[in-house]
């Protein structure tokens, strides 16, 4: 017979941390009006308590400022966050002064701000409020509610958000993939050409969502291996994908965000390496910028591109890119004698764009010649964009149909 009188023993908060953070939670901010002006919090405590009355509750720490004057408002909204309002979120949650000012909301019928684009509205009024360790557990009665996007919410899992697979949406990733392969191969003479006379590798990659490209065709010349299978997923993660993005400022914005660490000066540094891409018209990686980084960047694109990766995981894969950042960018001189480059990139622009327009396709050389000239090294520069300028001719005219398909779904902003 155990003995009640025992003393538990003492629980680590990192322990305790690490395991509740096994458990997924959905995501809200509660927001109300303060003296004329939106105050909210971010929480990952909110709860369905009670049928008859409407009941819910969330659970902010007995220390929170924001509480402190969320809990004298007369009424309260709860939005439910979207799977795609990581950025809503992560603003809200800061303690930036004009935050509401940086996302979308309006006033709901109750006086409180809403979100726009959440899942869903809550609104109610605090009716009870218990205190319960370094937390209040604080009940909500519930005046009225609606789903106003009908898709799936976002999450907190292992100290990072995200959203979640279902089996009704394999369908959607197997149409992404064959429209992707589809406009891929209208760049199939060109890649042919470039593998053949350089004696490397070409290769299509598509953008197939904001955050990954995927390899949609890839040719080889010389002595060259098969080392590249289509379908591969390749993340939009700095310094990955400068010239996937570089043309559109939406996608520079959103590529940026998902530097891990982050840090406002490296992301200031992405942001002028993007318009340096912009300017020169073509983004290069180089083998000798850090041989032992490259080898683990390589190990990592595999690891992301094998399987869904938990929060965690996803956050050691993305330092590991981010380390990869002396294999970036820059140019290649005309006075270099010696470039060891591993790979060069240009864009395919949109044929239906007045401007200069990501497409959404880029041309990739690899698996290059080691120790050339910048004279040499500027000619595959030069014959990559001019294979590019054709495979944009292609999708205005022979593959027009393909590129439709592929633009009508917006699979770059899924």
């Amino acid at each position: 017979m155990s003995d009640s009188t025992a003393i538990a023993p003492a629980i680590d908060p990192r322990a305790f941390r690490d395991v509740m953070g096994h458990y997924p939670t959905g995501v809200v901010v509660v927001t109300a009006m303060i003296d004329g002006a939106p105050v909210g919090m971010v929480v990952g405590t909110f709860s369905s308590v009670s049928l008859e009355p409407p009941l819910v509750s969330f659970m902010p720490m007995t220390t929170s400022a924001s509480y402190a004057q969320l809990r004298t408002a007369e009424s309260v909204t709860i939005s439910v966050f979207a799977h795609d309002q990581i950025t809503a979120c992560r603003t809200l949650a800061s303690k930036d002064p004009d935050k509401f000012h940086k996302v979308e909301w309006e006033t709901s019928p109750f006086g409180a701000p809403q979100i726009s684009g959440a899942v869903a509205h809550i609104h109610g009024r605090i009716s009870q409020e218990i205190e319960a360790g370094d937390h209040f557990i604080t009940i909500v009665a519930v005046d009225d509610l609606a789903v106003v996007r009908p898709t799936t919410p976002l999450l907190f899992f292992q100290g990072g958000y995200g959203g979640f697979s279902t089996t009704g949406l394999a369908a959607h990733v197997d149409e992404t993939l064959i429209s992707a392969v589809r406009v891929a191969e209208a760049a199939r003479p060109q890649l042919d050409r470039l593998a053949k006379r350089f004696g490397c590798t070409a290769a299509a990659l598509v953008q197939v969502s904001s955050l990954d490209q995927t390899i949609g065709a890839t040719s080889y010349g010389g002595d060259t291996e098969v080392d590249e299978r289509i379908g591969v997923r390749i993340p939009l993660i700095p310094p990955l994908g400068e010239a996937a993005v570089a043309w559109d400022t939406a996608q520079v914005d959103q590529w940026v965000t998902r530097i891990y660490p982050p840090d406002q000066d490296v992301i200031d540094g992405y942001r002028a390496a993007a318009e340096k891409v912009r300017r020169q018209g073509y983004a290069v990686s180089r083998v000798d910028g850090d041989p032992a980084a490259y080898d683990a960047l390589s190990e990592a694109l595999a690891e992301y591109a094998g399987s869904e990766l938990t929060p965690a995981r996803d956050r050691a894969v993305r330092g590991t890119i981010a380390a990869a950042k002396a294999c970036f960018g820059g140019s290649i001189g005309g006075d270099e004698t010696t470039a060891d480059l591993a790979s060069v990139v240009v864009p395919v622009f949109d044929p239906t764009a007045d401007e200069k327009a990501n497409s959404g396709v880029v041309l990739r050389l690899g698996n290059l010649p080691q120790g050339v000239s910048g004279t040499e090294a500027r000619a595959w520069v030069t014959a990559l964009q001019e294979a590019a300028a054709e495979v944009t001719e292609t999708l205005r005219t022979t593959a027009q149909r393909d590129y439709a398909r592929y633009t009508a779904s917006d699979l770059r902003n899924s």
